[in-house]
């Protein structure tokens, strides 16, 4: 056997003898299974965790991509390629390649960053920017935003961590906020029963916190009424579209003037006098 080694490591294929050649592939071979047993375990640790599948399919590439740089270095050092200098270029191959990709990167990271952080879960209904709508999927590159009129927005996740984000669905309450104007003709204690009227009429209205009314500002031509009042998260815009109807029948039946910018023209003399 000893003779046979011998016999083999006189066999050369340039610099390399034939007996490095088949102990490098061997190597490979184990370094492969080996590869295989570690990411088999590692994706069953993390899949027992409870970070989202976008972030644990991320781990698993990642970790698969830097086991097989590993394998690599130890090939090239069993060939007797120097590893300095293989890490340095490397090093130089990973520079050009983060400056050409660098946008891709960033949506890379912002998307693990979101995919952990979690500010927002798919089903949430979001602002964010200029932009807002129901989260349809958060992806490791683009969140996906679904506006009320059926549009699909896909939105750079490096957008998404650098601008200020509302979720409107993060708490499971939300207040309405409603400004009318009445005529000064009209005394305060009448405006706000009809709007107190309104607000028992208007069913998906919470008591607890109690909603209130009273003026706000005193402009021009009438008298602002503000009404703060609060509902379940789910049901806010048909909430708050019920009361707006509800509000006008109130004036009606208590005899409330709702007012709206007019001009008045007076002729005197001949003349016309605004």
């Amino acid at each position: 056997m000893t003779k046979f080694f011998e016999s083999m490591e006189n066999i050369k294929l340039g610099d390399l003898s034939l007996a490095t050649i088949c102990s490098t592939i061997i190597l490979l071979v184990i370094c492969i299974i080996v590869r295989k047993i570690v990411l088999r375990i590692f994706c069953r640790a993390i899949g027992r965790t409870k970070i989202e599948a976008g972030l644990k399919s991320f781990l698993s590439a990642a970790a698969g991509i830097i086991m097989w740089i590993i394998i690599a270095l130890i090939v090239a050092d069993s060939f007797g390629i120097p590893m300095t200098s293989l890490v340095a270029l490397l090093s130089v191959v990973s520079l050009a390649l983060s400056l050409s990709v660098q946008n891709i990167l960033e949506n890379l990271f912002s998307g693990m960053t979101i995919l952990s952080t979690k500010p927002f879960t798919v089903g949430n209904y979001v602002e964010m920017g200029a932009t807002a709508g129901t989260v349809s999927s958060v992806g490791l590159f683009y969140t996906v935003l679904t506006t009320p009129d059926g549009k699909a927005i896909h939105v750079p996740n490096r957008t998404v961590t650098g601008s200020t984000l509302t979720n409107f669905s993060a708490n499971t309450r939300r207040r309405i906020d409603v400004t009318v104007s009445a005529s000064y003709d009209d005394s305060t204690d009448k405006v706000k029963a009809a709007l107190q009227d309104a607000l028992g009429a208007t069913e998906g209205i919470l008591q607890d916190p109690e909603p209130m009314v009273g003026v706000s500002d005193y402009g021009d031509s009438a008298i602002k009424y503000s009404i703060w009042a609060w509902c379940d998260t789910g049901v806010f815009i048909k909430t708050k579209f019920s009361l707006m109807e509800n509000i006008r029948d109130a004036f009606e039946r208590h005899g409330v003037t709702m007012t709206y910018n007019h001009l008045n023209v007076h002729l005197t003399g001949g003349e016309s006098e605004k």
